[in-house]
């Protein structure tokens, strides 16, 4: 008596690790992408005269499977934001913009996997 077994699938042929990583991939560049949104909408709410310059300095930029928002290295963002030195010596004490568009990003994540995830776990059926 002799019994052959065969294993096919995705668990088998190693497509698992790759999915999962352009799953992480999709998820960090939907965040990113929020994230632009998200400060200018924050930055928008606190500026009385805004000129644009700023919030269009405001970007996304993604080095391999790491994405990040930043606003270009203007040199002034610190101060817009009360991270930087000058603001423990002037009155403004800065908008604070950056804190809460990541608080806010920081709970969307789960709205954002529930999105992303699907699209990707088909792929392993």
């Amino acid at each position: 008596m002799s019994v052959e077994v065969h294993f096919s699938g995705p668990v088998f042929d190693g497509s698992v690790p790759r999915v999962l990583r352009e799953a992480a991939d999709d998820m960090g560049q939907t965040v990113a992408h929020r994230g632009v949104g998200v400060v200018r909408v924050e930055l928008a709410k606190v500026v009385k005269h805004p000129t644009g310059r700023y919030s269009s300095s405001v970007q996304r930029e993604s080095q391999g499977s790491r994405h990040k928002v930043h606003d270009g290295g203007m040199v002034y963002g610190p101060w817009l934001d009360g991270s930087g030195s000058r603001n423990k010596t002037t009155r403004f004490k800065g908008y604070a913009h950056w804190r809460r568009a990541t608080q806010q990003l920081e709970r969307s994540i789960p709205a954002v996997a529930r999105e992303v995830l699907p699209r990707h776990l088909r792929r392993l059926q």
